[in-house]
């Protein structure tokens, strides 16, 4: 997990790239929030950000309320309807990926002590608040309900593109087999408790 920090850290230090972004004068920056560098990017930039975060997977971290007792945490089998040992689960494996986002953030640390002076060293937590906006690449009917904060958007099926028609060269032998469905695979999930 190291090689994040470092790899930041290489990025920050290239005054070439560096100065060719702060002379295009961004209004905002567009940061992809999987990637905490893009966030520390935009803080030495001194730009307001606005972020896209592609699943609703960490979303505490972001700033979106998640009541543990009806809202199930990524991939923890459970639903929205919850006896009390499913609760249990929910917060121990809440417990155990904030520990691994927490985790995943410090590997930042040096990289912050690095191209931050020490009075304003962001904390890269409190950074991720600091976002104007942030779009969601999810659709809100496929996902749990909870809460949502004003600055958050659900914009899914935003990269989907149009369906196109079957060649006519390939539609005799789609039309004459048998209709077989298939839905995709969906592989089952690894456990974490």
């Amino acid at each position: 997990m190291e090689i994040f920090g470092t790899q930041c850290s290489y990025l920050l230090s290239r005054k070439d790239i560096m100065d060719s972004l702060k002379n295009e004068n961004f209004d905002p920056v567009f940061v992809e929030a999987f990637d905490f560098c893009s966030f520390l990017i935009a803080e030495k930039l001194v730009k307001p950000f606005v972020a896209i975060l592609p699943t609703t997977f960490g979303s505490l971290d972001f700033g979106l309320p998640s009541p543990l007792s009806y809202v199930p945490v990524f991939h923890s089998l459970l639903t929205d309807h919850m006896d009390f040992w499913g609760r249990v689960k929910n917060f121990l494996m809440f417990f155990s990926s904030s520990r691994s986002q927490w985790d995943m953030q410090s590997t930042f640390d040096n990289t912050i002590k690095e191209h931050f002076p020490e009075g304003s060293r962001p904390v890269l937590s409190h950074l991720l608040l600091k976002a104007e906006l942030w779009f969601v690449n999810s659709d809100f009917a496929f996902d749990f309900a909870r809460p949502l904060l004003p600055n958050t958007v659900y914009i899914g099926g935003l990269m989907e593109k149009p369906i196109k028609p079957v060649p006519q060269n390939g539609q005799p032998a789609l039309f004459t087999t048998p209709s077989l469905f298939s839905s995709g695979v969906y592989p089952k999930p690894l456990r974490l408790l």
